[in-house]
């Protein structure tokens, strides 16, 4: 009995597969703002197979609580910018609470190309210059599940009170591994 679950335990095992993925940045679409943050950022490839980010943001204020952060993803199957919103996001939430629940999972994958990003945990973010140097997505951002094709990041952020707000958005194509 035991050999025969170990047998079926192996098999499944053998079958279930992992989707793996890459992904390469395709341009910056857009980052605004009305005095929070400037930006001078720009995709370029670095070989065939790969683009990266490079350039400045500069923050102008502080970013606490008062701030709500949101994520969202768009996909486009065939590539023709006909993006369809996808349910995998970040609803809005406060700025201290993505860096204590959420940046975490992310910082390990940005702060080898910007040094000077701030750890998961600390809040208020203060203003600073971020010198973002040949940013290369890693496909471990991403779930395993998500489909090759085009996809769209909008980062979103808004201070009611004071009438301030920021967006920024990515397009970012996903390749099956072993694309290239």
């Amino acid at each position: 009995m035991v050999a025969k679950a170990s047998l079926l335990l192996l098999l499944v095992v053998s079958v279930a597969t992992v989707k793996s993925v890459q992904v390469m940045l395709e341009q910056l679409n857009h980052c605004t703002s009305n005095g929070v943050l400037d930006c001078n950022l720009r995709v370029r490839k670095l070989n065939r197979t790969v683009a990266a980010m490079y350039g400045n943001v500069t923050l102008q204020v502080d970013l606490g609580n008062n701030f709500l952060t949101s994520f969202s993803l768009s996909y486009s199957r065939l590539g023709n910018n006909q993006f369809n919103l996808y349910p995998f996001r970040i609803i809005p939430v406060g700025f201290c609470t993505f860096m204590n629940k959420f940046w975490g999972d992310y910082y390990p994958s940005f702060v080898q190309s910007v040094p000077q990003l701030e750890r998961p945990g600390v809040c208020p973010v203060t203003a600073r210059l971020l010198r973002v140097n040949d940013l290369v997505l890693d496909s471990k951002l991403f779930p395993n599940y998500m489909s090759p094709g085009l996809w769209k990041l909008q980062w979103r952020g808004t201070d009611i009170a004071a009438g301030k707000h920021f967006a920024m958005e990515v397009v970012f194509k996903m390749y099956p591994n072993g694309y290239f």
